[in-house]
C-alpha cells in the first residue's frame, strides 16, 4: 500500500482525510497494545474523521487492508515498518506537513489505545513521545538554495520517527509478549 492508493481512495469515497494522519492513529492504536476487529476499525476512524461510520464504509476494503498492512508491518519484529508519506514526487513542504500530520495521528491513536495513566514510560519513550510531539509542528519551510539539505534532513526526520514508533512499540507490547512465552 502507498500514499497515493489510500489518499485515491479517500477521494472515490468523498471523505477529507489525510492518509499520513490515518495511517498514523493506526500506528499509534496497534503501539499501545490495541488489536482492532473491522467492526471496531470502522468506528474509531469515523469517530476521528468525526463522520458517520457509513461513510467510513464508502472505503470499501481499502482501510481493513492498510490495517492489516500496517499490523503486519510493526509487529513484524523486523525493520519493514515506514510511516506512510508521500513519495519524492511531492514538493518537500508538502512530505514535511504530511510528516506532521503523520505524528499527531500517532499520538493521537496512541493516547486513545486504551494506555492506562499508569503506564509507565522509559526516559526513552517519554523522548521519543516529546520529539514525535515536537515533528508534529513542523511548519513549512521557506524555499532557500540549500534543497539537498533540507531533503537530507527531511530523510533524517522520517528514519527517526521510524525507529521511535519501533521503539515505542516494542516498549510498551514487551510485558506482553513476554507474559504470552512459555518456556520448555
Amino acid at each position: 500500500m502507498n500514499f497515493n492508493e489510500i489518499a485515491n481512495a479517500f477521494v472515490r469515497a468523498n471523505l477529507m482525510g489525510s492518509p499520513a494522519e490515518i495511517h498514523g492513529v493506526l500506528c499509534g492504536r496497534i503501539s499501545g497494545g490495541q488489536k482492532l476487529s473491522d467492526e471496531a476499525l470502522l468506528t474509531v476512524i469515523a469517530e476521528f474523521l468525526e463522520v458517520e461510520q457509513e461513510r467510513i464504509e464508502d472505503l470499501g476494503d481499502t482501510l481493513p487492508e492498510l490495517y492489516q498492512f500496517t499490523l503486519g508491518q510493526i509487529c513484524s519484529g523486523g525493520f519493514e515498518f515506514h510511516p506512510l508519506l508521500p513519495d519524492d514526487e511531492f514538493p518537500l513542504n508538502q512530505r514535511l506537513a504530511s510528516l506532521g500530520e503523520w505524528c499527531q495521528g500517532f499520538l493521537f491513536g496512541l493516547g486513545s489505545s486504551g494506555l492506562s495513566v499508569t503506564t509507565e514510560l522509559t526516559g526513552d519513550i517519554a523522548d521519543a513521545l516529546s520529539d514525535l510531539a515536537s515533528i508534529s509542528q513542523v511548519e513549512s519551510l521557506e524555499e532557500e538554495d540549500g534543497e539537498e539539505e533540507e531533503e537530507v534532513s527531511y530523510a533524517e526526520l522520517v528514519e527517526y520517527v521510524r525507529v521511535a514508533v519501533l521503539l515505542i512499540y516494542s516498549e510498551l507490547n514487551s510485558v506482553e509478549d513476554q507474559g504470552s512465552r512459555t518456556l520448555h
